[in-house]
């Protein structure tokens, strides 16, 4: 019985830390977005979301995202990003 809370315990711990560090980023334009997302003190990945689609990137440092000539930085504490009419938007 104390190992399965002990167990059940972790594996909260481990997800809160997890989603505590992931950006989502959701694209609710209808159309495919690229962008690159570059993690602080990391190589820049580019990303390509689809229309009406959700991805989670690592930004437990903070990142940057850029899309054409729009760049954004996020601090660690952020945790979702949308993107609207070709643009970030915090929330």
């Amino acid at each position: 019985m104390n190992i399965r809370i002990l167990a059940l315990t972790g594996l909260a711990l481990a997800a809160s830390i997890t989603s505590a560090s992931a950006l989502t980023v959701t694209n609710t334009d209808k159309t495919t977005h690229t962008f690159m997302l570059t993690p602080e003190g990391g190589k820049g990945e580019k990303v390509v979301l689809k229309g009406n689609a959700t991805g989670t990137y690592d930004c437990s440092k903070g990142c940057e995202v850029r899309m054409g000539a729009l760049k954004s930085k996020f601090d660690a504490s952020v945790e979702k990003v949308s993107i609207k009419n070709g643009k970030f938007v915090k929330g």
